[in-house]
């Protein structure tokens, strides 16, 4: 026969959340008052503060009575005097200050423990009230039976996620557009949220006034526990960084675009502006508009265009100038405009007409130049003509003397013309050169005695074939002429 051992029922069967509390609010005061005194291991021996005081009041105070000329003895009995009174004084700070460790460290110790015990105790009812504030805060009627109510850690952290789950699928389904469409321009994410918020502080305020009736309870307490421990810590910040992707994409951004494409918000920058004006691409209405959304009065307006429209440039005036379409007022009031002083604007239109002749005077002495390395204008000529142009003595100077240099230059680098191959071939062919002159024609041009020997024996190589296709071509024309044909018979004969 078999026996089936006894089955105990657990704590939690028996004993409520509530009660569970209660209990461990009562085991962490009796665990302090039953904690028994430790005490040290030994004696609490000589204390090296006040050895200190002693060998540094002993030093100063014999130092001090021997610059005050006491005697040596006199000096040292003070001195020690001294030391010892300030010695035993230091001996009963430090004997206090063991004491007063000795007696608070066991009751810090116990009271942190009784504080751990009820903070435990009640860990699974701050759950449940986190769980109620979320439904005061969203609107809904979650409960809390999901929530595991034990006392570990573990427990402790899956009620955190559970209640962090809570807040943040319903805020998900609140705000995510219904049937898992894409996000778009929308105000209702933002009205929403807007709403939970107001709802909620209206509440918050709305408790606390009531705790405030009745003040031998002070309930009006209980919604500041909550903001001191996330101001403590930081929580406030921290969830408002893990809340930012959720509230910027499904509430800020619909919330953006819904406006921006309602009334239209955003302007061109001035450099949008100008810069496609400075392309033709916007013209003046558009531009005096959008400038006008950016505060821009009319005249302002009109100065940065005409800061930064096109311009034709003093040679481009002087050449309408050149051909009559402008007269000399209209080219000179050009140029002021420019921002030329009125002073200089005759100078610059004559500035314009020398860089002309600069020009041609720039072309007539290459040309020049150019004459003087052919041999058709001497060096006296050429220096001549450059001295009568308007260039001054040192430019003068270095276009005489860089001519000079090139005509000599050019004289001394002449190349010499030299017989090719074929040329010397047929010369040697024809016995108007011989092998001799070759060679040395060769060794002139700088061929080295193998490359010579090589051109030898081509060209004696190809005098043989010569010969040989000579030889041929007068043997056909012999055989050819001693064969004739009877004219009766049209028989050859021979």
């Amino acid at each position: 026969m078999s026996s089936t051992p006894p089955s105990f029922p657990n704590i939690s069967d028996v004993v409520q959340p509530a009660d569970l509390n209660t209990w461990a609010s009562i085991a962490g005061v009796l665990r302090y008052l039953t904690e028994p005194v430790e005490t040290p291991a030994g004696a609490l021996g000589g204390s090296p503060v006040a050895t200190g005081v002693m060998a540094n009041a002993f030093a100063n105070y014999y130092a001090a009575a021997r610059q005050a000329q006491m005697p040596h003895v006199p000096s040292i009995m003070r001195a020690g005097w001294l030391a010892v009174l300030l010695g035993a004084v230091g001996d009963v700070a430090a004997f206090l200050a063991q004491l007063f460790a000795l007696i608070l460290s066991p009751f810090f110790a116990a009271a942190l423990q009784f504080l751990d015990g009820v903070r435990k105790g009640i860990d699974p009812t701050v759950g449940a009230i986190s769980v109620q504030v979320l439904n005061e805060f969203l609107g809904t009627d979650f409960t809390q039976q999901n929530l595991p109510l034990g006392l570990g850690t573990g427990d402790h952290l899956a009620r955190a996620q559970a209640t962090g789950s809570l807040l943040m699928n319903q805020l998900v389904t609140e705000f995510s557009p219904p049937g898992g469409a894409a996000v778009g321009p929308s105000t209702a994410p933002a009205a929403t949220f807007a709403g939970l918020a107001v709802n909620f502080g209206i509440a918050s305020a709305i408790m606390g006034v009531i705790g405030g009736m009745i003040p031998e309870t002070h309930l009006d307490e209980l919604r500041e526990l909550g903001e001191e421990v996330a101001q403590n810590i930081g929580l406030g910040r921290l969830v408002r960084r893990a809340l930012q992707p959720l509230i910027q994409i499904l509430v800020a951004n619909p919330m953006t675009w819904a406006i921006n494409t309602q009334y239209l918000p955003t302007q061109f920058s001035i450099g949008e502006l100008i810069n496609p004006y400075a392309q033709t691409s916007v013209d003046q209405t558009h531009l005096f508009a959008a400038m006008n959304l950016l505060g821009y009065s009319n005249d302002k307006i009109q100065a940065i265009i005409e800061m930064h429209q096109k311009r034709l440039n003093p040679g481009d005036v002087k050449l309408l100038l050149d051909y009559g379409s402008w007269d000399q007022p209209t080219s000179e009031a050009y140029i002021t405009k420019l921002n030329w002083p009125a002073e200089l604007t005759p100078t610059v239109l004559l500035l314009e007409e020398l860089k002309e002749e600069r020009a041609w005077n720039n072309k007539l002495v290459a040309e020049l130049e150019t004459e003087v390395k052919n041999g058709n204008v001497t060096i006296d000529e050429f220096e001549t003509v450059i001295r009568g142009l308007p260039y001054s003595k040192p430019v003068q100077d270095i276009i005489i003397g860089t001519v000079q240099y090139k005509v000599k230059a050019h004289v001394g680098k002449t190349k010499v013309a030299h017989l090719g191959y074929a040329q010397l071939k047929q010369a040697f062919e024809q016995g108007i050169a011989t092998i001799t002159d070759l060679t040395d024609r060769w060794t002139a041009q700088g061929y080295s005695q193998a490359d010579q020997d090589i051109l030898t024996f081509l060209v004696l190589f190809d005098l043989q074939q010569f010969e040989a296709a000579q030889a041929k071509k007068a043997a056909t024309a012999a055989k050819k002429a001693s064969t004739t044909t009877s004219p009766t018979t049209g028989k050859v004969t021979g």
